[in-house]
């Protein structure tokens, strides 16, 4: 039996290679968070607002002011997270959450957008319903109780 060369050898996955250089290409890297986003987005770490309510409320605010506008593309979960120093799990559930309140728009491998509409006095109410949800969720409330002690609020006609 002869030994194997190193052409004998198994090769793994055929990786892409950049015909003018003749090395295989690296994934190009995440485009960077822009620092004024950052800085609007800054986690207080003292506080005891969750940091995904802090992303949320913040991304709203962003969002209501103009600063991102309809159409604007959000950074990716994983990118935002490393620059606000998180983990990717609050930032996702800061997107979910806008998501459910038709703030963004969520499309696989497009990215998550501001959605159309989201200046709308509706979606201003629905992002707060889902953010009053949460609150009751957190306290151990479910929907119906939720739900009476909003009907409270309100004069009956």
């Amino acid at each position: 039996m002869a030994a194997r060369g190193a052409s004998d050898q198994p090769k793994g996955p055929a990786q892409p290679e950049d015909p003018s250089a003749g090395t295989p290409l690296a994934k190009s890297p995440a485009t960077p968070v822009p620092a004024w986003l950052v800085s609007a987005l800054s986690i207080n770490t003292g506080s005891t607002v969750p940091p995904y309510e802090q992303v949320r409320t913040g991304l709203l605010d962003l969002i209501h002011h103009k600063r991102l506008p309809v159409g604007s593309k959000l950074p990716t979960v994983r990118a935002l997270a490393s620059a606000l120093g998180v983990a990717a799990n609050t930032v996702a559930r800061a997107y979910k959450e806008l998501e459910q309140a038709a703030v963004v728009t969520a499309r696989p491998r497009l990215g998550t957008v501001v959605a159309q509409g989201n200046d709308t006095a509706e979606s201003q109410l629905a992002a707060a319903a889902v953010a009053y949800a949460q609150v009751a969720r957190t306290l151990g409330y479910g929907p119906r109780e939720a739900t009476r002690q909003l009907e409270a609020v309100f004069p009956s006609a």
